[in-house]
Parts: structure tokens; C-alpha cells; sequence
């Protein structure tokens, strides 16, 4: 199941009677393979072939609830819990805390919806531009070779509030802030969330909000027929991060601004996509002053996307770049090949292969989800095979 922005898929909602004038739906993906990965050539040395296998490798599997309560003239009560699950281990570590668990929180809202005003929501939201990456990607968000994985991303958004206006002649737009995004995100950022401590530390006391990291977005949309086009500019706030010496990188960005632009065409017998995205780093003077000063990021990333539908078959390409400006040219190109057979309009087997080419210092991963920055931590190898079986309900 393709991610949507903010996973707000709110037309139509499938659902069954629960109580009078309200229904609620129980949803979710079974996603089971095997991967093997290996051959590394950017990163540490002497890294040896992996097979293993693994849950969510076409993409996380999770069970989720959503439901709406019609409140009349148009206007509709809406909420959405959707937890992410392990399909092979009694207990993950999906959440950030010490304790693990056996399910996490992917995202939650709960909002009003009108046909005429548009739709507010507020809870953990889906973040807006990682849902432009997996909807114009045609592996969407999964498999070795999603392209996301490559890209620093706020994935999802703490302590958010996001409006989506109605559609007019084919355009929406969506206005999204987070007061505190919390610290799961995939950013290019080492503790880049720089929450306040408990106590004193180094003589710096607790300010507030400063340390929380904000998000604010703003989307443009366009859909009509065949055609798909997305415009996104977010700029994350470090809002000083006056916290502790561990969290030093926080404190010393002051913020993130990124630019979004994606297209698709649907010519049906194919379906091609492209997408361009510059996200920049500001350092304040604490960064510059340091020992080893902070260094700020310029980073250009691109990718161009088909799929071609052969009766139950789905064959998908991705192929895409990026590349910090900043530090010395470092850069990752990636390709990515996938085939797809239905076995219904639920349940699918996939296979596909990637590979990776780091130049100039960089040393990109794979990994199948898209939330890893190809990091060493997150990923493994540059070059991978996959072989999996999928089930949506």
C-alpha cells in the first residue's frame, strides 16, 4: 500500500458499521521475503555477504484503524491509528525508547473533515515531502531499491497540525506545522532534535522551546488525468537547543530549509515520474566556533521513475542522485529494478535488485526502508537482491 501524504487518504473510506452514524475500518499489510545484500564499495572495508529473512521488505508491514462520524452538513469527525509490526520477532525496535515493543506507532490523527472547508488534523502525521518521494518513486516507499533511503528526511512529525484544502480545477494545498518533531527522523543531523535535559548541564538552563526542532510546510498540488505535480518547501527550526554537550550538533544548527518539485505522466502503458530536491543546513556562529566546527550541507538530489503494468505483472525502474556540494562533492547514484505479479488485487509476489555507487567519500547503503539514509547503521552492502510475498487488507 503506496504511502499518501500524511497518509490522509480520506475519500471514500471502505468501512463497517460499528456504532449509529459512525465506521470504522481495520486495515493493514503482511509483507514477508528474503533479502541477500553484499559487496560493499564506500564504506568500511570488509564487509561480507548478508542473507537474511525479513518482515516489510516491499514495504513496513502494520495493522492500522481508521474511522468517520458523519456530524452532518458536510462536515465529518475522522481519525487514524496505523502501527507498525514485526512479522518475524516477538519484539523490535521500532519505537525510540529504552523498552522495545511489539508495536509502534507509524502514525495517529484525529480531525474534523468538510467537503467544502478541507480537512484539519492533528497527532503523528506522515511527513509531507517523504510522502512526495515514495509517491513519485514507483517502488513507493519500499524494497532495496526505493530511492528515499538515499535522502535525509523528517519521515513522520510529532506535535503536528496539518490543513489539506479542498480541490479546485485539479489544485490542493496542504499547511502543515510540527511544534516538536521528535527524534525518529531520519535527518542528516546527529541529534538533531537537541531536546532540553532534566537539569543544569555546562550552566544551561531549560528555555522552553528552545531544543525542540519545528517543521513548517507548505504543498501544491495538481492532479488531472494523467497528470500528477507536486511543489514542497519545509524549514525545520533548531530554536537554539541550549541543552547539553552530547546534543553539540543540535545547538549548532540553527535550521533546514528544503525545496520539492515532482511530476508524473501516466501514459498508461507506462507511467514515468521525475524529482528534484535541494535541502540546505545554516550553522550559527557556536557551530563555526567549535574545535572541529560544524560543516553546513548543500545537498541536490534527483531520481526519474517508470513502471509499465504487463497484465499481472508490474515492472518498475528507479534511477536517481545525490550529491552534498558542501563536502566534497560527495555523491550516491542508485539504480533500482523491480518486478511485481498479482496474485489479486491484495496479495502479490515482488522480486528486484539494486546497487549503489558511492564517489568521492560518500558510503551509501542499501536498505529496503526508506526512512535509513543509506547509513551504515541502517543499511548494508551496495548491492542487493530481493524475493518477497506482500498481502494488503
Amino acid at each position: 500500500m503506496q504511502k499518501k501524504i500524511i497518509a490522509l487518504a480520506l475519500a471514500g473510506l471502505a468501512s463497517s458499521a460499528a456504532f449509529a452514524q459512525s465506521n470504522v475500518t481495520l486495515y493493514g499489510r503482511a509483507d514477508y521475503g528474503y533479502m541477500i545484500r553484499g559487496d560493499q564499495d564506500g564504506g568500511s572495508p570488509n564487509v561480507k555477504q548478508k542473507n537474511e529473512f525479513a518482515s516489510g521488505i516491499g514495504s513496513g508491514s502494520r495493522i492500522g484503524f481508521k474511522g468517520t462520524e458523519d456530524l452532518g452538513n458536510g462536515l465529518k469527525a475522522i481519525f487514524e491509528v496505523e502501527y507498525g509490526i514485526s512479522m518475524d520477532a516477538s519484539a523490535t525496535t521500532g519505537t525510540t525508547g529504552a523498552a522495545s515493543t511489539t508495536w509502534w506507532n507509524r502514525h495517529s490523527y484525529v480531525g474534523l473533515s468538510s467537503t467544502t472547508l478541507g480537512t484539519l488534523v492533528g497527532g503523528r502525521l506522515d511527513g509531507v515531502r517523504y510522502g512526495i518521494f515514495n509517491k513519485y518513486d514507483a517502488f513507493g516507499g519500499g524494497h532495496l531499491g526505493n530511492f528515499t533511503q538515499m535522502t535525509s528526511q523528517v519521515d513522520r512529525a510529532n506535535n503536528a497540525i496539518a490543513y489539506i484544502s479542498p480541490s479546485f480545477a485539479g489544485f490542493n494545498a496542504v499547511l502543515a506545522y510540527s511544534s516538536n518533531i521528535g527524534n525518529s527522523n531520519a535527518l542528516l543531523i546527529n541529534a538533531q532534535e537537541g531536546g532540553n535535559s532534566a537539569a543544569n548541564v555546562a550552566g544551561l538552563r531549560n528555555k522552553g522551546n528552545d531544543g525542540d526542532a519545528t517543521l513548517m510546510t507548505a504543498n501544491l498540488n495538481y492532479n488531472n488525468g494523467p497528470i500528477s505535480l507536486a511543489a514542497d518547501y519545509e524549514i525545520i527550526n533548531f530554536n537554539g537547543g541550549l541543552d547539553s554537550v552530547d546534543n553539540a550538533t543540535a545547538r549548532a544548527h540553527d535550521d533546514v530549509q528544503v525545496y520539492t518539485f515532482a511530476g508524473s505522466y501516466d501514459f498508461g502503458v507506462v507511467k514515468v515520474a521525475a524529482l528534484y530536491d535541494n535541502l540546505k543546513t545554516n550553522v550559527n556562529s557556536y557551530g563555526r566556533s567549535l574545535a572541529t566546527p560544524v560543516g553546513e550541507a548543500d545537498v541536490d538530489s534527483w531520481f526519474i521513475s517508470a513502471s509499465a503494468p504487463f497484465g499481472k505483472f508490474l515492472v518498475k525502474a528507479t534511477y536517481g542522485e545525490t550529491e552534498n556540494d558542501n563536502v566534497r562533492d560527495s555523491k550516491g547514484r542508485k539504480l533500482g529494478l523491480g518486478l511485481d505479479y498479482n496474485l489479486s488485487k491484495r496479495t502479490k509476489l515482488y522480486t528486484g535488485y539494486a546497487i549503489i555507487e558511492n564517489g568521492n567519500g560518500a558510503a551509501y547503503n542499501l536498505s529496503p526502508a526508506a526512512n535509513a539514509y543509506g547509513s551504515t547503521a541502517n543499511g548494508y552492502g551496495t548491492q542487493g537482491f530481493e524475493l518477497g510475498m506482500a498481502h494488503t487488507f
